[in-house]
């Protein structure tokens, strides 16, 4: 695993990726770090698992008309 903190200066910057990567299919995530009280936990909560207001429906899923 890799975690880096940089701040970027323009609109592209460069992340350097271990060897052992190399090869591999890797997942990046780009969010906004912050140094208050803020974890990862609150910015997957807040920006990835925004689905508080969803209400799944199973007929209307399962309707093929």
């Amino acid at each position: 695993m890799l975690r880096q903190v940089l701040t970027p200066s323009k609109e592209n910057s460069t992340v350097s990726i271990p060897a052992e990567f190399y090869g591999m299919e890797v997942e990046v995530f780009v969010y906004p770090f912050y140094k208050d009280s803020k974890n990862i936990d609150d910015i997957f909560n807040e920006h990835l698992y925004a689905f508080g207001n969803f209400k799944f429906n199973r007929s209307e899923a399962n309707n093929y008309e």
